[in-house]
């Protein structure tokens, strides 16, 4: 039995007794399948299994994590040591809701993560049975494509053939993020946990473009898109503060519907002006603008707490990694400000 099973196995004999044994075993064997596809990175094989184009982004693949490694203070273990072509776009499918007139996300709880506001499936019509269920209940529903994820370090992560679709900045930038997940999980906090790995890949890439004559050239265009990405988030997390003011007010449940919708046609309006696209909107859907903000929200106190330590994103790790995982670490780090307990 290969490590993969074994790890299965043992995850399963954990959560049998759980609500969500049928789930965990579903989704345990569509890693399991990704397991026996698996190519290693060093194999001859390699060639005949993807192209060019993507040969060469996977020859880089080891030198990524050296980085992560090296300079970053991530640990990616034995993950992305082989190589799985998924045959399918996406490769899972994530389900997130909320409540339609307040910014609270639908929590699924599951042992050694905590509670979380999203819930993959390999199947995408297990991902729109739950998420139907969830509007039978009332919720605002989502169904999202996923190219990549990581299992925190229970099975050996490949890198999948989705994971190679943009170009080799993209690559760096996901292997970055996943690797930090795996590297640090805070149990019950996605929301640090998401900009933590969003601050790390931004940071970790274009660290890495700039210290490699090879991919420098690949350095502006990142740049530029970084920056592109940010006016959007801060747009979209303005939209965020304008809903939680009107979720807030007085307001009948009618009123403030009525109020909801004009407020994301007012956000929409301005998303396609900063696209410069005329059919561009924003979903009507609580789901998706916490879905925005998970990755965004806490990046202006991890960029402050980064400089504040030096401007090393490896001391970053490093203080963060000191913090127990089953702590509230956006508190710690707030009282800990307070108290000028942080080296300035």
């Amino acid at each position: 039995m290969g490590r993969p099973a074994r790890h299965f196995l043992a995850i399963v004999c954990l959560l049998l007794s759980g609500c969500q044994a049928g789930y965990v075993l579903k989704q345990g064997w569509g890693q399991l399948t990704f397991s026996g596809e698996q190519v290693s990175l060093d194999s001859p094989e390699l060639e005949e299994t993807t192209t060019p184009e993507n040969l060469e982004k996977l020859r880089l693949v080891p030198r990524i994590l050296e980085f992560c490694r090296k300079e970053l203070g991530l640990d990616p273990g034995d993950s992305y040591q082989t190589y799985v072509d998924t045959g399918q776009e996406p490769v899972s499918f994530a389900v997130m809701a909320a409540h339609p007139l307040a910014l609270i996300p639908y929590q699924w709880h599951f042992p050694f993560v905590g509670s979380v506001p999203y819930k993959g499936h390999f199947a995408q019509e297990d991902a729109r049975e739950e998420a139907e269920r969830l509007e039978e209940l009332g919720f605002e529903a989502l169904v999202a494509p996923v190219g990549a994820f990581s299992t925190l370090g229970w099975f050996q992560d490949p890198v999948l053939s989705t994971m190679l679709e943009g170009n080799t900045a993209d690559l760096i930038d996901v292997i970055i993020h996943e690797t930090t997940h795996r590297t640090l999980y805070f149990t019950g906090a996605s929301s640090f946990n998401e900009s933590l790995a969003t601050h790390m890949a931004r940071e970790g890439t274009v660290r890495l473009l700039s210290s490699d004559e090879d991919l420098l050239s690949e350095l502006p265009e990142y740049v530029e898109r970084k920056e592109a990405h940010l006016e959007r988030e801060i747009l979209l997390l303005r939209l965020q503060k304008d809903l939680e003011a009107l979720y807030r007010s007085p307001a009948s449940d009618a009123d403030k519907r009525v109020l909801k919708s004009e407020i994301f046609e007012t956000a929409s309006a301005a998303y396609r002006h900063l696209l410069g696209a005329k059919n561009a909107s924003i979903p009507v859907s609580n789901a998706f603008v916490l879905s925005v903000a998970r990755y965004h929200e806490y990046e202006p106190l991890l960029i402050q707490l980064q400089d504040t330590l030096g401007g090393n994103p490896a001391d970053l790790m490093a203080y963060l990694k000191d913090l127990p995982s089953s702590e509230d670490p956006i508190k710690r780090i707030k009282e800990e400000k307070e108290l000028k307990l942080l080296v300035p």
